[in-house]
This record gives structure tokens, sequence and C-alpha cells, in this order.
């Protein structure tokens, strides 16, 4: 029995795979769409697991300990005190300065790191060369040692070895740092790191009245972190720190992560999706071939069953060779783009063979499992339509599939399809989101079909109102848009979701360029000034003026205040039954200025501004922004109070306004009416109005006259925006590319099944009279139909997708550009369907009677 079973196993392998090979080149599109679809799959998948595994496997170290408190000021010895009795403290201190290169030509912002003897407690700190931090920071020929960033000393065009300047004192480069655990990951935006001594420090003379210095205690503790926290909050209930957790750091992470992936995962498995239209095309079209094979053998007695299991077969084994290449192709797309990341998220070296698994392997195997499950839940339907094909066409001289499929297999087909969601949604990081993605396409689909439904009536409609009456060239292209075979469906669904796709990439892109083109000079400033304390202001507004009588300077106050109350009610007890809330709302610094003279140029979206200065024993009108007041439920006529060096602010909320994304520079959490604040200010920010080369030679003049500003070119953040933005940008017109090519594809396996009927009726009707040029012009009105259908719908769904994420996340208006999005999907699907017409109307010059006798 066993044996009898075995030999029919084997028998129907060899039939599959000796039937394969005989017509594999009517599946190259089916291989080829799903392995564009997997690839992106697999790539996805394979970077969110590297980038998990880099930021998530220690977090610990990333946050320097299993608990950090971050003070402006030392804590308190009897703080302190409590903290050594339950762990181990190390302490970092944190502070923003220029750095300049020995000449004097270049200046770069960077952020100045003063760790003590027990840095860093979790984690290694390797430095080149390989020696102790202390020794590579000592004072060596009466120069003290610092050890730099290596991108910071590229960018200053400094080796180890030479001479930098940082505050009142010039530095050795000592040595460079290669790993740093808990580096922080926008530290390309605030300032690439330096550690110094605290002696340095001490000469560069930093550290002065009105300074800002974070002092960053990390804890190392075996405890209970939960139990820590409240032992600590009941020792200190009046903490004015922000602490945080590793597992808090954690989870955000984690949950910023899962979003991202999700997000990028979806996008790929749309490109598989529209791969699979692709899939059921070109099945469809190797199984019209393969009619008269399954018929004569069902004839000669084969049974059904076996039957069925070849074809099944056949399916899973080019699944199977598409899941495997596309996931190999992923994953060593992945490896590039890490490579390509100057080892930003490489894996750790003593990484274990499970997280080698889970890392490489698993998305691979995964990958290949979506490819064989996208195969049969394309392929399914038509397989049961030509499996159910009568053996008796072969008596009639045509055999046809079935019109529709068994109820079985409807029911198989579907079941195939919820398991396939349910491993999607199971796999994906964020399964809420994943949720939310197919609800949004069961709503896309059923707007889609009925978009195609009133499209087909419309054009029905035409045709018969008489329009095309008199044009056979224009009856011919309605008909063939409501045919029942008609190309309509599968060229919005490849083509117009793909386009919709390039369509939300060109938006977005553009808006970020049209934004970072037109912020300098006409609206940013090209200087921006931090740290300016208040006996400065003078000698720093003559000496700008003084090398460049046009610049104009503005300068308004920052007051850092912790929020102390909500309409009167302290905020631990508003926020009392959410302690991780609390203590974020406790710690959390709020950057407090005027409104007048603000150059934010702020976006009011509740209440209204004011005109007149603070009223004397009465709170303050302020304006806070959305973020904040959504994260506390403040709104407009809510009473809060500031608690600002000991002394109280009360405020109550006259607006809520929205920063302006990438032109906000000083990102302000509320603006009060002037004069609240006047006997609490201690520093100044601001900006000056002058030329890119005005802006460097002012930049040059602080450095050597006022060093504790902080001055940062707006030339050198656009540089560095764009260089990012250029990296997003490659990214996602990658991304762009490889779905518009798998719908081309889809395109292509549509053309190839229909190219035949097309042809065969084209030449039937000019045997019937109709000339040539009224057909060709008929096909070229039908392409063009389609064409302007794709590009209305996919210029109008991305836009719907574009232009909220611009508003809401990068805040800026990109409703003028749809224009350039409309532009992009008429020339691309043009071109595609330019590509596909113009081989069938060649084919016309063929002759009538072979094609007739092949049709």
């Amino acid at each position: 029995m066993r044996s009898d079973m075995f030999t029919r196993l084997s028998w129907m392998c060899r039939f599959a795979v000796t039937d394969l090979r005989s017509r594999l080149s009517v599946l190259k599109v089916f291989l080829a769409c799903l392995i564009l679809g997997v690839t992106l799959v697999a790539a996805t998948a394979s970077l969110y697991r590297v980038v998990e595994q880099s930021l998530l496997a220690d977090t610990r170290a990333l946050l320097g300990g299993d608990v950090e408190l971050d003070a402006s000021q030392p804590l308190p010895d009897e703080v302190l005190e409590w903290i050594r009795t339950t762990g181990t403290v190390s302490l970092v201190r944190e502070l923003d300065t220029m750095v300049s290169d020995q000449a004097g030509d270049n200046f770069l912002r960077a952020a100045i790191l003063t760790p003590d003897a027990a840095y860093p407690l979790y984690g290694e700190l390797r430095l080149s060369p390989d020696q102790p931090l202390a020794e590579l920071t000592a004072q060596k020929n009466d120069l003290w040692g610092a050890v730099i960033d290596p991108v910071l000393a590229e960018r200053l065009g400094q080796n180890v070895g030479d001479e930098i300047q940082i505050g009142a004192a010039t530095f050795r480069i000592g040595g460079l740092i290669q790993a740093q655990p808990d580096r922080s990951l926008n530290a390309n935006w605030r300032g690439l790191p330096i550690m110094i001594s605290d002696e340095a420090l001490q000469a560069a003379q930093l550290i002065g009245p009105g300074a800002r210095v974070d002092y960053e205690y990390r804890v190392k503790t075996d405890r209970d972190l939960d139990l820590w926290l409240d032992e600590f909050e009941q020792a200190f209930p009046e903490t004015q720190w922000d602490t945080t957790t590793f597992a808090e750091r954690s989870e955000r992470l984690a949950e910023r992560l899962d979003q991202i992936a999700t997000a990028l995962i979806l996008i790929a498995f749309t490109t598989l999706f529209i791969g699979g239209l692709g899939v059921a095309n070109s099945i469809h079209a190797y199984l019209d071939e393969k009619l008269g094979t399954i018929a004569t053998l069902q004839t000669l007695g084969l049974r059904r069953r076996p039957l069925v299991g070849i074809y099944l077969l056949q399916i899973g084994i080019l699944g199977s060779i598409a899941g495997l290449v596309g996931g190999a192709l992923g994953v060593g797309l992945s490896t590039v783009a890490l490579s390509l990341a100057d080892n930003t998220f490489a894996a750790t070296e003593s990484s274990g063979a499970g997280q080698w698994i889970s890392v490489w392997i698993l998305p691979l195997l995964l990958s290949w499992l979506f490819a064989v499950l996208t195969a049969y839940v394309f392929a399914l339907p038509a397989l049961a339509k030509a499996l159910a094909a009568s053996p008796a066409g072969l008596f009639r001289g045509k055999v046809q599939a079935a019109s529709h499929e068994p109820r079985s297999w409807r029911l198989a087909s579907y079941g195939l399809l919820a398991v396939y969601i349910a491993t999607l949604l199971i796999w994906l990081p964020s399964s809420l989101l994943g949720f939310l993605f197919l609800l949004a396409l069961v709503v896309l689909w059923g707007l889609l079909e009925t978009l195609i439904k009133g499209l087909q009536y419309s054009a029905r409609a035409l045709e018969n109102s008489g329009f095309a009456d008199r044009n056979f060239a224009r009856r011919l292209a309605l008909a063939n848009l409501h045919r029942p075979d008609s190309p309509l469906r599968a060229t919005l669904l490849s083509l117009g979701t793909a386009l919709t796709l390039v369509v939300a990439c060109t938006l977005l892109v553009s808006t970020l360029l049209r934004a970072l083109e037109s912020t300098i000079p006409a609206e940013a400033p090209a200087l921006i000034l931090y740290e300016v304390l208040p006996d400065q202001i003078e000698p720093l507004q003559t000496g700008l003026q003084s090398l460049d009588p046009d610049a104009e300077t503005e300068l308004l106050p920052l007051v850092r205040g912790r929020l102390n109350a909500i309409n009167q009610e302290p905020i631990a007890e508003v926020l009392a039954d959410n302690s991780q809330a609390r203590r974020e709302a406790m710690g959390d610094e709020y950057k407090l200025s005027y409104l007048s003279g603000n150059p934010e140029d702020l976006e009011l979206i509740a209440g209204e501004w004011w005109t007149a200065p603070a009223p004397e024993g009465r709170p303050a009108f302020m304006a806070m922004e959305d973020r904040e007041a959504n994260q506390l439920g403040l709104t407009v006529g809510d009473q809060v109070e500031f608690q600002v060096e000991g002394q109280t602010v009360p405020a109550e909320i006259k607006a809520l306004y929205r920063q302006k994304g990438l032109q906000t520079r000083f990102w302000f959490e509320g603006v009060l009416q002037d004069g609240a604040l006047d006997e609490l200010i201690g520093r100044y920010v601001g900006v000056v109005y002058q030329s890119d080369p005005g802006a460097k030679a002012s930049q040059q003049w602080l450095a050597r006259n006022i060093p504790n500003v902080i001055t940062l070119r707006t030339a050198d953040w656009l540089e560095t925006a764009g260089d990012l933005l250029g990296k997003a940008t490659a990214g996602l017109a990658a991304v762009a590319l490889v779905s518009l090519t798998a719908s081309l594809l889809v395109l292509s396996s549509v053309v190839s099944v229909s190219r035949r009927r097309q042809l065969y009726e084209a030449n039937l009707l000019h045997i019937l009279g109709a000339r040539h040029r009224a057909i060709r012009l008929a096909m070229l009105l039908e392409t063009g139909l389609l064409t302007f259908i794709a590009t209305l719908f996919a210029t109008a769904l991305g836009a719907l997708i574009a232009l909220p994420l611009a508003a809401t996340l990068l805040k800026l208006p990109a409703g003028d550009l749809w224009w350039l999005g409309a532009l992009v999907a008429a020339a691309v699907s043009s071109l595609a369907m330019l590509g596909g017409l113009i081989p069938t109307l060649q084919a016309l010059r063929l002759n009538q009677a072979m094609l007739l006798r092949e049709g």
C-alpha cells in the first residue's frame, strides 16, 4: 500500500515538473511578479529585525543604566545617598557648544560629555587607539586631550593628534569614539559627541552663570524597577527630575519601531498584492493552454484527485522557487543597506545563533511562506475553472474553462484567504495597524468596484446615447471598456495601485524639497543663536552690526519651567493614576517665551492672540503648543502653573498653536504675554538675517569673542537635512520602482492574455470591412481612456494619502503640488500603456488568414 502511494506521488512529481518545463516561458510573469513582491517583504522584514535587535537587544546600554535621572542641577546629597544604597550610580555631564578646527575656519555644534570613572554602567566604550578614556583625555604638553566622534573629525578635516578649539582652550584630539553604547540617535542633529575630563571642562570656561548643563545620572540596580520607582517617589515626592527606566525606553522604541516597520511591510505587501494579480493572469494564460491536456488525461482515465494534486503541486513549486529567490534577494538588499548605514544598526558581534536566525533565516522562511500562500490565493480560482472544464469539449474541437469555480473550490479559496490574512496579522509587528490597513483595503476595494461599475455603466450609456453613432472607432473603444473581459479592472488594480504609491512618494518628497529650498534666504534667517546671556546682548548686537551693517538680529527670552499645577490642582494629583505620565510631566521642562517679536510664525488653531502686556497681580495669558495641550487634555480657558527657579508663574491658556515643522527653530511649548517672565529671564535665543557668507563670518566672530553662544548656520542644517532627505528619497524611489515594475509585469500579463483576442477580433473586423486606421484609432482611444482613468485614480488616491501625512507629520502644505503628482502619474501610465499597445498595433500587419486559422 505504501509502495503504491510512493509510486503514485513520484509519478505525480515527475509529471508536474515535466509539464512545467514544457511551457515555463508562459509563467515568467508568474515568477517575476512573486519575486518582486517577496523581495520587498524580505528586505523590510530583515531590516526591521536588524534594527530591532540593535536598538532593543540591550536597552540598558542605550539608556546608560536601569534608570536615568536627567536634571538641570546636581542632585542633592541626600538623593545621591539614597540611590547609592540601592545600586551603583554614574554621572555624565552634558552641554552643547561650538568646536572649530585648528585654523578657525570651520565651526560645528558639538555635545561635550564629561563622564565619571564608573561610566559606562552597561555596554562597552570602544576608542581608537584602544586605551583608557582617562589616558586619552589627560593633559600632555599643556594641552588637554579630547576624544571625538569620527564623523565630527571628518567634517572638521582633523585627525588624531591634531588640535581643535573648544571654548577658551585648545585641545589635542587624543582618540576617536568607535562605539558609544548610549549614543543619542539624534546626535547628527543636536551635535556630535566630544568626551573630555572635568578639569578640561573648567579650562574651557564653558560653565558660567546661566550656562545650560544637563546632569544625567544613570543607576544600575538589581531591584525590581517598579518597586524602586515607588520607593523613590515616596522618599522624594516633589521630584523635579526627568526619570526614565530602561523598560519604558524599550517600550517607546519598540512601539515606534513597530509602527514604522508595519508601514514598510504593508507597502511591501501592497506590491506583493499587485504581483498577485500578475500571478492570476499568468496562471490563467498557462491553464488555457493546458485545457486540452487536462481533458485528455481525464478522458484516458486519470482520476480527479491526482489531477488536482499535479497542478496544485506545480503552483507550490513555482511559489517556492519565487519565495526562495525573492527572499534571498531581499535579505541581500537589506545587507547592502546596512553596510551603507555606517554600521549604525549593525548587530552585535556576540550575536548568538538564535539572534542570527531571527535576523536572517526567519525573514527568508516567512517570505517563502507568503510567496506560496500568495501563489495559491491568486491561482486557485483560475485552477478551479480549468479543472472543472468538460472533457466533452475534445469532441467538439475546443475545450473551454468553466464560467464559475465549483462551490467547494470557492470555500477552499475563502479559507486559504482567511489563513493568509490571519498569518499576516500575527506576523506584523503592529497587528492594530495591520488590521486598519486591511480594513482600509476592503473599503478601497469596495470603492474601486463601485468606480469600475460606474465607469462601465457610463461607457455603456455613452455608447447607447448616440455619442458614437457615426464614429466606429469611438464606439468600439467605449464597447471595449464595458465588455465582460475589459482590461479596466486589471488596469486600475495594478497600474492604479502602483501609481498611487508613486504619486504619494512624489508629493511627500517634493514637499520636503520645496521646504528646504524655500527657507533660505527668503523665509529663514541665515544664523540661529542659542544660549545668549543677558549681559551679552549689547556686545553681540554691536559686534554683528560692525561685521555686517545690513544684518538684522532678533533676540527673544527663553525661560525653562516645570508644570506644577493644572486648574489649581497639583500635577501629581491630576496624573495620580498614571505613574509614567506623572513622572514625565513633573520632570519635563517647558521652554517658555514671549509672543512679540517671535520669528516662529506660529499657527493659531484655537482661541485668540492678545496685544496687551501681562497684568500685575493676575495670571498672564498663555498660548500652548497643541501637542503638549493634547497630551494633558488642556484647552482654552484652563489655568496652569509653572515652577521656575523656585518661583511660581500662573497663566491662563488663551490660545493653542501649531508649530510649522521644518521652519520651526526653537520649539517653544508656550508663549506668554510680554512682561510675565521678566524677572526670570536668564538666557536668550535669536536669529540673524543676513547672507550666508555674512553668517559664516558672524559665526567665526562669535566663536572667538563670545564662545558660550551656540550658533547654527541654516546652510549647514539644510545640507544635513538634504543628505538625509536624499537617502530617504532613494529608499522611497526604490520601493516605488519595485512596485511599479510589478505593476508593469501585471499589465504585460494582461496584454498577453488579451492580445490574441484583440488581434483575432481586429482582423475579423477588417475582413468584414473595417479599416485598419479605424481599428488602430479605436485601440488608441481605448488606451487613452484607460490612461486617463488610471492617472485620475492614482492622483486622487495618492493625494488623499500624502496630503494628510504632510500636514500632520511634516506640518507642511502640499495641496498646491497636486499637479506634480498628476504629471508623474500621467507620464508613467502613458509609457506603460503605450508599451503594451505598440506591439499589438505592429502585429496587425500580419496575414489575416493565418491569424484566423490560428485563432
